[in-house]
């Protein structure tokens, strides 16, 4: 045989590079939840743990209603720029929110143990009608909480997952 006809031929004793590739795809595939496909490595979304537990101390905010210049009576569409109050960036235009009556609870600030039952909330029916919100990534797969998308410090809102349903509370933000 000459050389040429040599290097043509694998050896026997040597994995061709389709089988190295194979025996690659079955190693990454036996982690939890990740899958190979068309050669790329997919891992399923990270969640983050949800920091309300059975030790978060949670006190009912009783706030009062938002003021009747911030939403037109009857059909409660927001009226004025909502803000965020740490730092002034809007984050709701008019017209694009509705008040209601829905108790959520809230953490007070990131990582910490306390957390508000709050009442009053801005509903949005899509994520597209805010100005400038930040979503967490997924909690328990079942929803985010939102932040002001410029000083990220600290949670206004919450986002279903499933439903798509977006709430912002009143008493965490300004009108402008």
């Amino acid at each position: 045989m000459d050389q040429e006809q040599q290097q043509q031929q694998p050896q026997e004793n040597q994995p061709t590079e389709e089988k190295q590739t194979e025996e690659v795809d079955q190693q990454e595939t036996e982690e939890e939840g990740v899958q190979i496909i068309n050669g790329v490595r997919v891992e399923p979304p990270k969640f983050i743990e949800d920091v309300l537990t059975s030790t978060t101390v949670v006190t009912d905010k009783n706030e009062a209603a938002p003021e009747s210049s911030t939403f037109v009576e009857g059909t409660n569409k927001l009226t004025k720029n909502v803000h965020c109050r740490l730092c002034d960036c809007k984050i709701i235009a008019p017209d694009n929110a509705v008040l209601v009556d829905k108790k959520i609870t809230l953490v007070q600030k990131k990582s910490s143990n306390a957390a508000d039952e709050l009442k009053w909330m801005w509903f949005l029916a899509d994520m597209f009608h805010f100005e400038n919100v930040a979503f967490t990534k997924d909690v328990n797969a079942t929803h985010k909480y939102l932040t002001c998308a410029d000083c990220e410090a600290e949670i206004i809102g919450i986002h279903y997952i499933d439903s798509k349903e977006n709430y912002v509370a009143h008493d965490r933000v300004v009108y402008k």
